[in-house]
């Protein structure tokens, strides 16, 4: 399809229309899955909803201010460009056929940009009923015309058009009106999820780590291509840390400090930062630079603090000879099926628990490889970033075993494989 048709059919389904929060044609429920893998507020993180206010102001589902002016839909970015190389991957939310898809565009932007153009893809399901999937990779590979179903993987997140980083770009729409899936105060009714993840108002730890260089430039986010440790050699050592932050909190000034604590309990360094993180887009960053006296060899803590919540506290380890130093295999892992008895009639997710706190002992980013199999065939596999993945509807055939065994990485050395089976009704 010529690129001026699609950008004028993309500018008919998404800019020229009104948003709206009525239940009435978006139905209650009919999102069973969030059609991004991962799970919201673990490892995807929204930063804006549709703008429910219908002048130059802002008002997401909430009342807050968690959007921009017009923006139609829900934007859910992952941690960085590093995730993206790794994937995550993007399904179609109900049955449907494609009526657009763009391709081909550059997926790596970053910051301000003024790309007109994107790739995405553009499902009806039903006269008059839509779904939008924007900012996606190139490469999508489906076409116009083809036949997709609820939980079939029709893409993979990246930063095509006006991006300013990894993330997907959901957009519902019916009869030619925007509509908000997320119910709240100011979208009153029925949520269009079927199981709606509360909006966590206490701030957490999206990721932490350590580094032996300086978190600048590439090693930066969205980048993150720091060499990240969980081990050092005993001396006086500069390292550096990072901690992500994720909700909204209250508007103001408020400490974030990093305490280095030694085996002996003793506080051997404490770096601080004041920070005002807007709370409109409900997420911040920051790194800071150690200078500490490791003459202890054994475990040593570094917990992170923001005000009097603590938001991480993670081991690290001291040796005494740089032969000394190892990587180490991601922590355990749990697995569950979504729902515990899946059907035929419906997707069915597979997600993932961390067993200990954080992904991995050395602060190493992990990817987790995912083996579908139903009736002892084999129907997906998949290398991913994200905390889950997702099985079509359709494929749990009824009768037979539907199994998800899931192997953690930090690219150097797998842990080990966990396996989560139920009989399909």
């Amino acid at each position: 399809m010529p690129r001026r048709v699609v950008l004028a059919i993309l500018l008919a389904l998404v800019v020229a229309v009104p948003a709206s929060g009525g239940r009435s044609a978006n139905g209650a429920g009919e999102f069973t899955f969030f059609p991004q893998a991962g799970i919201v507020w673990r490892d995807l993180y929204p930063s804006n909803f549709v703008d429910l206010d219908p002048g130059p102001g802002l008002r997401d589902y909430a009342c807050g201010t968690q959007t921009y002016d017009g923006h139609t839909g829900t934007d859910t970015g992952i941690r960085s460009f590093r995730e993206m190389d790794i994937g995550v991957p993007i399904f179609a939310a109900l049955d449907g056929e494609v009526i657009a898809v763009q391709d081909g565009e550059f997926d790596r932007n970053h910051g301000p940009t003024v790309s007109l153009f994107d790739n995405h893809v553009v499902v009806e399901h039903g006269t008059g009923r839509f779904t939008i999937y924007g900012h996606l990779r190139k490469g999508i590979g489906l076409r116009r015309n083809d036949r997709v179903v609820a939980g079939q993987q029709i893409g993979w997140t990246a930063s095509s058009g006006n991006s300013t980083g990894p993330h997907l770009h959901f957009t519902s729409q019916v009869d030619s009106t925007i509509h908000e899936p997320f119910s709240g105060a100011c979208n009153a009714g029925e949520s269009g999820w079927a199981a709606q993840v509360p909006y966590p108002v206490a701030p957490y730890a999206k990721d932490f780590l350590l580094s032996p260089k300086p978190l600048t430039g590439k090693r930066d986010l969205p980048w993150d291509q720091a060499v990240r440790t969980g081990t050092f050699v005993r001396g006086t050592k500069m390292f550096y840390s990072r901690v992500e932050i994720g909700a909204a909190f209250a508007p103001g000034e408020q400490l974030l400090r990093v305490f280095i604590s030694a085996p002996s309990g003793r506080v051997a360094g404490d770096a601080s930062a004041t920070t005002a993180m807007a709370a409109r887009h409900g997420h911040g960053y920051w790194w800071f630079a150690h200078r500490v006296a490791l003459n202890e060899v054994g475990t040593w803590r570094v917990e992170v603090r923001l005000g009097d919540d603590i938001l991480a506290s993670r081991p690290f380890t001291v040796v005494a000879k740089a032969g000394q130093v190892r990587n180490r295999r991601p922590h355990g892992i749990e697995v569950e099926l979504v729902p515990a008895a899946p059907s035929p009639r419906g997707v069915v997710e597979c997600r993932v628990t961390t067993v200990l706190s954080g992904e991995d002992p050395d602060f190493d980013l992990v990817h987790y490889r995912y083996r579908w199999t139903v009736g002892g065939k084999l129907v997906r596999a998949v290398r991913s970033a994200a905390l889950s993945d997702v099985l079509r509807k359709g494929a749990a055939a009824s009768g037979k075993p539907v199994r998800c065994s899931v192997t953690p990485s930090d690219g150097r050395l797998s842990g080990r494989t966990v396996s989560v089976s139920a009989l399909s009704r």
